[in-house]
């Protein structure tokens, strides 16, 4: 059974259920609200680069610096000047309007006799004429501030509404949904809600503002209309507010402003604090075009946020990366399309839900595939060399077909091994053997040769290969030579213990030989097999008949060019080749060790 298969089959679904839980837990307390509302902004930023035209649009009257300095009262004292606009708009005949501003809580005639006429002339002068809709704020215990009865009586109590606005959780107003901003506006219409209602629009009051219609807003200055209106000059109030709904509010730089998602004042184009009478406009917009932008079901909504984690399943490839990248880009642009046709649909949750799917399955893979690779390392580390252990853990193992290539094999084996078998019990010859082989594939392994296998007291490793290797000659004799130096040091500790030391001899020899993976589908090794192999083995019994540690052949000097100082020793008959030239040598430094 593989590795793999080792794992619980239900682990996948775990996970993706996993995903899915931790999506509808975000989900439910919207732990990514504030980064939907940034690209909700940005997407109403974009999309007022051509913002949509609008049929019926809003006026804004707005109560300027210059209106502050041209009348000296104060302001809760202009009884006088919203009389004459009142009656200015009577003669203009606008469709509704709109009080961004509270009217006094209590009558100024003590201060002047008949000082509260103008302002009640003027509500009385609208009478019939065009609806209005008044401001009742609230005061700082939350409590509605009073507006005088008189000026309530002649507008009517259906003419009260709040200037309030519905806030997102970061400040700004988005919203049009006045149930759940009841507790905020006591249940009161809001201004643009008060107005909207007057005009006999039927739109659902349910939604978000839609930022993406009309222009800029350009205001009319209050006082520019007290002087047409005191000029006499009728004909071009009607021109400019007949049938049109107006919003009268303040235009100060530093008064009664709110974070808007958008710029939308003409005067300040780069601003997004702006002031609060432009919200009420924009929702007024918004109704008398196509209404407020329609929010999902909750039921869709989830089905959108949760569905995205599929991206759960399929191994974490550059190709599932990039299909990730592309839902990303998709999907914020549906949903801008979205947004621009009138409906929203949040793409910040689905894209979550989706970066955690494909991120929770990498780092599952992650963990399978080290768990896997420390299995095999736990397995096979001590059976095969670091070379062929890394061909196993990249998963090239057995895939890679046979072929020729040329190697240099060395060949080591304990001499005189069958006498000191005879002599010795099989325990301590079992231990003796394993201490010497683990040393001499570390020195192999260390200089980039691979141990083949090992035959009763002697050790094949071959240089070059898998993985090509320069100067394969020189690494097999630099090996050798540490060999040699490593068993001084592993004799030194067997005197200690009282035996006897080891003496081995070494045969070296290039040539070409034939590589693979080679034995049953079930079991199967990475090895050399040819005559260079064959011949190798007969090399080392020359090393005990002519007395040197190392013999190796012609092929492996010239590999070296000659930075090894041998003995020729002539032609040797050895297997698989009658007439070989052979070389001895012993390394000086083995003198000095003597």
């Amino acid at each position: 059974m593989k590795f793999t298969e080792r794992l619980p089959r239900v682990y996948p679904l775990i996970g993706f259920l996993l995903i899915v839980a931790t999506g509808l837990v975000l989900y439910v307390y919207q732990t990514w609200n504030p980064l939907e509302l940034l690209v909700l902004d940005r997407q109403f930023t974009l999309l007022r680069l051509h913002p949509q035209p609008v049929q019926n649009d809003v006026l804004v009257v707005g109560i300027d610096e210059a209106a502050f300095k041209a009348f000296p009262e104060p302001f809760a004292l202009w009884h006088t000047h919203l009389g004459k606009f009142f009656q200015a708009m009577a003669l203009a005949r606008p469709s509704a309007l709109g009080l961004d501003i509270v009217l006094p809580e209590h009558s100024y005639q003590f201060l002047v006799p008949g000082y509260d006429q103008a302002l009640l002339e003027g509500i009385l002068a609208l009478r019939g004429k065009v609806p209005l809709a008044l401001s009742q704020s609230l005061d700082d215990q939350g409590q509605l501030r009073m507006i005088f009865p008189p000026f309530v009586s002649i507008a009517g109590r259906d003419a009260l509404a709040t200037p309030l606005v519905c806030m997102d959780r970061d400040g700004v107003p988005r919203r049009l949904d006045g149930k759940e901003c009841a507790n905020q506006t006591r249940g009161m219409l809001s201004l643009s809600e008060s107005m909207s209602a007057k005009l006999g629009i039927t739109h659902a009051w349910h939604g978000m503002i839609d930022y993406s219609l009309g222009s800029a807003f350009q205001y009319i200055p209050f006082a520019q209309v007290l002087d047409l209106f005191a000029k006499g000059n009728s004909a071009e109030l009607v021109r400019l507010f007949q049938n049109k709904p107006v919003v009268l509010g303040v235009i100060l730089p530093f008064t009664d402003r709110l974070p808007l998602p958008v710029p939308l004042a003409a005067w300040e184009p780069e601003n997004r604090r702006l002031p609060g009478v432009l919200i009420h406009a924009q929702s007024l917009r918004a109704m008398l075009n196509r209404g407020p932008i329609r929010l999902l079901p909750q039921s869709l909504l989830l089905l959108f946020t949760l569905l995205p984690a599929l991206f759960w399943w399929g191994r974490s490839t550059w190709t599932k990366l990039l299909l990730l990248a592309f839902f990303i880009a998709g999907f914020i642009a549906l949903s801008t399309l979205r947004l621009w046709q009138g409906q929203y649909l949040p793409p910040v949750g689905s894209i979550i839900v989706a970066c955690l799917g494909f991120v929770g399955r990498t780092g599952f893979d992650s963990l399978r595939q080290y768990r896997e690779k420390k299995f095999l390392t736990q397995a096979f580390g001590g059976h095969v060399s670091p070379v062929i252990l890394k061909e196993i853990l990249a998963g090239k193992a057995g895939k890679v077909a046979g072929g020729r290539q040329r190697v240099c094999v060395l060949y080591a084996e304990i001499q005189g091994f069958s006498e000191r078998l005879e002599q010795s019990e099989l325990e301590s010859i079992i231990e003796l053997l394993n201490g010497y082989f683990d040393l001499m594939s570390v020195v192999i392994h260390k200089h980039g040769g691979v141990v083949d296998k090992f035959i009763g007291a002697g050790l094949i490793a071959f240089f070059g290969a898998p993985q090509a290797m320069a100067q394969t000659e020189r690494k097999a004799l630099e090996a050798a030579q540490e060999m040699l130096l490593r068993l001084h040091e592993y004799n030194a500790s067997l005197k200690l213990r009282s035996l006897e030391p080891i003496v081995i001899g070494i045969g070296i020899h290039s040539g070409e030989v034939f590589l693979g993976y080679i034995g049953s589908e079930a079991r199967h090794q990475y090895t050399a097999i040819g005559d260079t192999v064959n011949a190798v083995a007969g090399l080392e019994s020359v090393c005990g008949e002519m007395g040197y540690p190392i013999v190796f052949s012609t092929a492996v000097l010239e590999g070296v060019d000659g930075a090894a100082e041998p003995v020729d020793l002539g032609l040797h008959r050895v297997p698989g080749n009658p007439a070989l030239h052979l070389h001895g040598w012993r390394p000086a430094i083995l003198d000095r060790l003597s």
